[in-house]
């Protein structure tokens, strides 16, 4: 019996077959008392930028000792490793394929495993489901408090995805970039309040945004200040600045998705 422990789940399986429902029996049948919290399971399919953004997002609210299991993994049965990082007081499992980019990025103090124990694995392993037949039952023991070097070397050089940095071309522009699109259609970008005067120092200098060829001139604190159908942007949730619309999809209205352009030009 183990003691009770949160595990999270993060992958781009869909909720329509049977992947997660059989990665938390794997781990049930090593503790039974294991509280499940699904983070998304919809993340775009083989989209490891927009899994690491979310998991990213979320892990900062969990409390010491959760374990994140993140499967997002289109080079499943190839040579990339599989990996547990400790960072934070939290346990993250999954492919050392960028998936815990924000992870690494943001912590000062980690340390990375590589995964190759298999005596913790769950046989046979299928060279398609890693989620089901490693990552699970490795996030089951570690449930169960195993020392962290039992499952594998340490693995100094974790792979780390490229995240898009602000360019300033001039004084007077920037160029920046939509890092996500939720599931309100909202395209959050890589600008933070800070790099605006319009928030930063209201008053001192006009800002316009270019995207999709279209111009957005309408800064706002919230959604409500938006009128309907109207493009704007509010500082987000996750810090970032955000474009959005209400009662509508910015990213539909934009046909925008991760990776788009911004320019932003101040006067």
């Amino acid at each position: 019996m183990g003691q009770t422990r949160i595990v999270t789940l993060l992958s781009d399986f869909g909720l329509r077959d049977h992947y997660v429902s059989a990665m938390k029996g794997v781990m049930l049948g090593l503790n039974p008392d294991l509280c499940f919290v699904d983070i998304s399971h919809q993340v775009p399919p083989q989209d490891i930028q927009s899994g690491a953004f979310i998991l990213g997002q979320a892990y900062p609210c969990f409390p010491a000792d959760t374990i994140h299991l993140a499967v997002v993994d289109p080079g499943v049965g190839t040579a990339r490793k599989a990996i547990v990082i400790y960072a934070a007081a939290q346990f993250f499992v999954g492919p050392d394929n960028g998936i815990f980019t924000w992870i690494l990025n943001r912590e000062e103090s980690f340390t990375v495993y590589e995964i190759t124990a298999d005596h913790y694995f769950r046989k046979p392993v299928s060279s398609t489901f890693h989620g089901r037949d490693i990552f699970a039952p490795v996030a089951g023991w570690i449930s169960r408090n195993i020392p962290l070097q039992q499952v594998g070397p340490v693995c100094d050089n974790p792979v780390r995805l490229k995240l898009p940095a602000l360019t300033r071309v001039r004084d007077a522009l920037i160029q920046a970039t939509v890092l996500a699109v939720d599931g309100f259609g909202n395209l959050v970008t890589n600008l933070k309040p800070e790099d605006l005067p319009v928030y930063s120092a209201p008053g001192t200098r006009n800002c316009k945004m270019l995207i999709s060829q279209k111009e957005i001139t309408a800064f706002r604190r919230t959604f409500s200040e938006g009128a309907p159908g109207e493009l704007f942007v509010v500082p987000g949730s996750s810090e970032y600045l955000e474009i959005v619309m209400r009662n509508g999809s910015a990213a539909a209205a934009l046909n925008a998705a991760p990776g788009a352009l911004i320019g932003v030009v101040l006067s």
